[in-house]
């Protein structure tokens, strides 16, 4: 049995977390696959919201067993069985090969890195500045996850948010108005919350984003500089 108190990931502490409404709505299934994706690299590293997910399930299966059970007609259980049945295979098929997990991704949460994987992604998209970005495919219609990395003491020009941004620490860590962010931290930044985000120095940083609206950037040269860093 998996030890709940220790990270999974490195030997990160995360002192930001998401809200209870957040991780109710991850723990009853009703996240999007991006939101879905950014909990779970939350949840990687901070034993604190694996409890409370834990929890949150506990409450939920107690609620199940003493709610009433709901009749379901013999029409509709033999027509989930016909349904099954048109979807199973009818021939045995040759298995894959298994995909390599690229060499920068090895060391990220298996979240993270078995979608990376899957989806044969292979390299970084250069930015200007020395940024680095890498989008994984998703199935949400309005909703991106992209990892971004940012070289040390550097970060994008000053932006606000048409729509709240998630965002995940990986590796290293950054600091903005609201505070300092380190691995495994999870930040909401809502709309109209203008910031500016600065990787620390050296080593840098490598965050998960979800975004569902390009940022509106608030200076000249981030203006400028907008239509080549499209995220």
């Amino acid at each position: 049995m998996m030890d709940q108190t220790k990270p999974r990931v490195g030997a990160a502490k995360p002192s930001h977390h998401p809200g209870e409404e957040v991780l109710l709505d991850y723990a009853i299934g009703a996240s999007s696959p991006a939101e879905a994706l950014v909990i779970d690299l939350h949840l990687e590293f901070c034993a604190q919201c694996r409890r409370t997910v834990d929890d949150l399930l506990a409450v939920g299966g107690a609620l199940l067993d003493v709610m009433e059970p709901a009749f379901v007609s013999p029409q509709m259980f033999n027509k989930t069985l016909q349904a099954i049945g048109q979807n199973a295979p009818t021939s045995p098929t040759k298995p894959s090969p298994i995909p390599r997990v690229p060499t920068f991704a090895v060391g990220w949460p298996a979240p993270l890195r078995d979608r990376v994987t899957a989806n044969r992604l292979k390299q970084w998209r250069w930015l200007p500045a020395g940024f680095r970005a890498l989008r994984i495919p998703m199935s949400d219609g309005d909703a991106r996850i992209w990892v971004m990395k940012a070289p040390g003491g550097r970060g994008p020009f000053k932006h606000t948010h048409s729509r709240e941004e998630w965002t995940v620490v990986l590796q290293g860590g950054f600091t903005d108005e609201t505070g300092k962010y380190e691995m495994g931290d999870f930040v909401s930044a809502g709309r109209d919350e203008a910031h500016h985000t600065v990787a620390e120095p050296g080593e840098g940083c490598i965050c998960v984003l979800l975004v569902r609206a390009e940022p509106i950037y608030t200076t000249l040269p981030g203006k400028l500089l907008a239509p080549f860093v499209r995220i």
